[in-house]
This record gives C-alpha cells, structure tokens and sequence, in this order.
C-alpha cells in the first residue's frame, strides 16, 4: 500500500534538490534492524509466491533479523513498478512489492538495496546516459556507467528513484550501495568546467595517459587501470577534494530528500572502509564526514577478506575509524568477486572475529551463497551476539 501518492514525488524532490534544503532534525533514536541481515537477489524465486515463502521462513529461520534485496542494481535497472526510470530500465517490476510482503510476514525487516551512482557500471553506459551523455564519468576516452555527481540533473534522477521507492513500498530502511565515484581515473563535464577555470587544466587531455592499477574493495589490484601521470600532476588533490565534495553534497541532499518523504526512516550504507582514506584508490567515499553530519544511521563496510589475517585487520581498522557508539556492521564476503569461503568452519571464524571487532551486528553477502552451509551456519547465526549491547545513533 502506497505511504504518499506517486503523482507527489517529482515536485517534491524538485523543490529538494533544486534549494538544497538543509536536513529535517533526526528522530532521538533510530531503532537498528537486528543483529543479522542477508543481501539477497531472489531472482530464482520471485516468480513463486510458495518458494518466495518458503525462502523468506528458511532466512528467519536462520536467526536472520532483515534483508537487503536489491531495488536498483548496477544496470541501473530497478526492480519495482517505476514511473521514473526509463522503460528500457525497468527489471522485476513485481520484486519489491512481493518481497516486501512476503518479508514481513515472516517477520523480517526490509532494507532494499539501492545502488546509486551506476548506471550501467565500469565497462558500459545504460540507456539513461546514453540518452544524456553529459552524466557520465569518462574514462580512458569512452564515457562509462556512472553518474557524475555534480550533475545537478543527475543527482535529482536518483532521488527521485529513492523517494518514488521509499514511499511506494512500506520498507523499512534503505540501504545504499555504490554512493561513489568509479575506482577510475577519468572526468566529468562538470569537474572539466571547473578545472579549466578555476585551475587552466583540462581534465581530458590530464587523463589520457599511460596506466597503474588501482587497489580494490577487497585488497587486491584492480584489473582495470587508471592513468600515473594524472594521478602525479598538482592538480590532482584538489580535484579529488572536489569529487568529494560533490559526493558529500549529494549525500546531504538524498539525505534531506529521504527524510522528507520518510521522516523517521533509517539509512545505511555499505561502504569499501577506512583503508580507502590512505590507499590506492580515487572512490573518494567520505563515510566518515556522513556519520558526522548525522546522514547516516549505521554503516556496513566490507569484510570481503579470505584469509584470518587479512579479515581481522579489515575488521580491526574498520571498528576504529567507526564512531564509538555509532553502529557498526561488518558485511561478510561468503562469496564475491574477490573470494569466497570454502565452508562453514571458515564463516563461524569471521562471525567469531567479527564479534571480537566489537561489531554491532553482521551481514552477509548474499543468502544464496550462505544457503549452501544451513544448517550448521543458522546455528552460529542464532548463537552470534555482541559483545556489548548495540548502539543506536
């Protein structure tokens, strides 16, 4: 049942982003969503309403407390009905509307996952940029499937998306994913603008030069490269403080635009982690300064590491560079492109170190990898608390 009728969303999140609103007051507490929370695509399910139950009593079951099903995917594609994306863009339109159902009759909190800055992601652009090719991150002189986010344009696309899901759907949170730039060397139409006037550098002909690789969310070079001499010329802070920047006030205004549709509704946010603040990287993802301008409720950075070492460290910088009292979620990594645990024995390790982390609660990444270890794993699931109670913000 829809909160707000749909014909109110576009002026609504107009009149947001055009004046920048600044941020309703937050709620005195934000209740967190549980303990233990599961990604999940259910694409092998949606279909029937039997298996769709019967998969969301076999999550709960395993001591599970919400998911993460995704809404808007890389693609750029979304999966409930839409009046704002592109027809091309539509995916399981049926998706969110059943999930939801089918969630909370099983008790299950829903905090639908939306990927905000892909649009077709690091190798192709998607029908909406190529219908507005002045949107997209260029790199290596070929533009690819990112926003530019200080597009004034593209910013209200995607905030129209959220509140059109958010008020469409009874969910109960949101959860954001890919709130970044490309791990790329590239440019926008708007930073090229800017650079030539404010600095007398062009940004295209900075970026069209030889290549390094890159550091990953999970620890590992990336298999695409970005160009040395950009990366090398004086230019280059500022212009990733201006990516930053431009990220943050993107974030400020999706924030401002949630809480107005939903004032009391919890958003989070997967993020890559601390190690990106002083690495290899140009997703300039300042998660630290939204936790402290209040535009976040509870965080979940990567936990996408194979061996122990490697995963308590990841844990262990984490917890530190995270607030004490803001709650912390380590997502774990049972299968992705980076890894995937070999069994159950190595998922109870994580969910023990994780704990040791001083985590808050734990999610895994997705429930049709963690499936595969029921029911030894659902055991350990339902057995995993903090070590101290979790916070709220």
């Amino acid at each position: 049942m829809p909160v707000k009728p749909p014909t109110q969303l576009r002026p609504l999140v107009a009149a947001i982003a055009a004046t920048l609103l600044p941020l309703v007051p937050a709620a005195a507490a934000t209740p967190l969503p549980g303990k233990a929370g599961v990604y999940c695509r259910l694409t092998d399910v949606i279909e029937s309403p039997a298996a769709l139950n019967r998969t969301m009593n076999e999550i709960k079951a395993a001591g599970i407390d919400f998911i993460l099903p995704y809404a808007k995917l890389t693609s750029g594609k979304v999966n409930w009905d839409s009046r704002v994306a592109p027809a091309e863009l539509a995916g399981k339109t049926d998706l969110m509307e059943k999930v939801v159902k089918a969630a909370h009759a099983a008790g299950l909190k829903v905090y639908p996952v939306f990927c905000v800055a892909t649009e077709g992601g690091d190798e192709k652009t998607n029908e909406l940029l190529e219908r507005h090719p002045s949107w997209a991150f260029v790199v290596g002189g070929r533009r690819v499937g990112y926003i530019d986010p200080g597009n004034a344009q593209a910013r209200r696309y995607e905030m129209d998306l959220m509140v059109e899901l958010v008020t469409q759907y009874p969910v109960d949170g949101l959860s954001l994913d890919y709130m970044r730039a490309p791990n790329r060397v590239g440019y926008t139409v708007t930073a090229r603008d800017h650079f030539l006037k404010t600095h007398q550098v062009d940004l295209a002909e900075l970026t069209a030069a030889s290549s390094e690789a890159l550091d990953t969310e999970g620890g590992k070079k990336a298999a695409a490269t970005a160009a040395a001499k950009a990366r090398s010329h004086p230019v280059w802070p500022a212009y990733r403080a201006w990516r930053r920047d431009q990220l943050n006030q993107f974030m400020r205004q999706l924030r401002a635009a949630v809480r107005q549709a939903r004032p009391d509704l919890p958003l989070s946010s997967y993020c890559w982690g601390a190690h990106t603040y002083t690495g290899n990287f140009e997703t300039c993802q300042d998660w630290k300064t939204w936790i402290a301008e209040g535009w976040l409720d509870w965080i979940n950075p990567s936990g996408y590491r194979y061996t122990d070492e490697a995963f308590r460290e990841a844990a262990e910088l984490n917890r530190r560079n995270v607030p004490k009292g803001f709650p912390y979620y380590i997502t774990i990594g049972v299968a992705t492109s980076h890894g995937k645990l070999p069994d159950v024995a190595a998922l109870k390790k994580q969910l023990e170190f994780s704990r040791q982390a001083q985590a808050d609660g734990i999610i895994f990444f997705t429930w049709e990898a963690l499936r595969r270890f029921m029911p030894e794993a659902g055991e350990a699931i339902r057995q995993w608390q903090p070590l101290s109670t979790p916070s709220t913000p």
